[in-house]
């Protein structure tokens, strides 16, 4: 039973970063209905500019952010204006082909740039541990899960409280009638890609407090971002937390009660009986 509890918590607190990545997937599929096979890609993308600023400036990973947010998202509006934006209005294959491009271009620039080997930081401020009722958890990823919760909040306040915010809520709802409304949907577009490929950084940051990375990251997180959309659903945010802390937690228990080479298989047995069972997802509103 503490075998259990231990591996719980440390999915569940694994999890809260998964549902970081997975928001701005939703945020780029939800609103521009582009399946985005990349997304993946600029997770190990970010983790490799933490790398960089971390052993080039001598900055703690956990600060990067300030540096590889902005950095990400005009990369992403970057990316959106001169692939994606051609592509909206083209069939899924071609929309799929370009995204497919634009993770093989990410991966192959990556091992050009910091060639193949696995790369890591030295140290963080937050490496350690502490004892909460006799577990073990890991400091990098309880203030990692911190810190994504609160970035989760953040964004779910900008999509409510704010007028961009609003103006890709009302986009992804009904595209017609926001630009009836005077909503310019290329302008919001591309404030959507680039938002949901700067959440990346963030994730990127607390992931190399921790870890390690390597160009083929990307796909591993790419798939993981699917699964944890497809439990949640569109639309709801906190089910998109929920979902990642389920993901979480089921992997960690496989690891620790099973083999760690079945971690994947029981995510994706979970992803494909939520598609049989409820296409929409669990929290789903669409």
């Amino acid at each position: 039973m503490d075998t259990v509890i231990q591996s719980l918590l440390n999915g569940a607190l694994m999890g809260c970063v998964y549902a970081l990545i997975t928001l701005g997937l939703s945020l780029i599929f939800g609103v521009m209905n582009v399946v985005n096979f990349a997304h993946g890609d600029f997770v190990m993308l970010a983790m490799y500019f933490t790398f960089f600023i971390g052993s080039m400036w001598g900055v703690d990973a956990v600060f990067t952010p300030a540096v590889t947010f902005p950095l990400l998202f005009l990369v992403g509006v970057v990316a959106y204006y001169l692939i994606i934006d051609g592509t909206l209005r083209q069939k899924y294959v071609t929309q799929i082909a370009v995204t497919v491009g634009l993770m093989t271009f990410l991966r192959a620039l990556t091992q050009l740039m910091w060639k193949a080997q696995p790369r890591a930081l030295p140290y963080s401020l937050i490496q350690g541990s502490i004892h909460i009722a006799g577990y073990n958890i890991m400091l990098s990823r309880l203030i990692s899960a911190g810190v994504s919760i609160l970035a989760i909040g953040g964004v779910s306040l900008f999509l409510s409280r704010t007028w961009p915010g609003r103006a890709i809520r009302a986009a992804s709802d009904d595209l017609d009638a926001a630009s009836l409304m005077g909503v310019n949907y290329r302008w919001t577009y591309a404030l959507a890609f680039g938002l949901g490929s700067a959440l990346t950084a963030i994730a990127g940051g607390l992931l190399m407090t921790f870890q390690q990375v390597d160009p083929t990251m990307g796909v591993r997180f790419g798939l993981l971002s699917w699964c944890v959309l497809a439990l949640a659903g569109l639309g709801s945010i906190p089910g998109l937390l929920i979902s990642g802390v389920i993901v979480g937690a089921a992997e960690a228990l496989s690891m620790s009660l099973w083999d760690p080479r079945a971690r994947s298989l029981i995510v994706y047995l979970i992803f494909i009986l939520v598609l049989w069972v409820r296409p929409r997802g669990l929290f789903g509103r669409k």
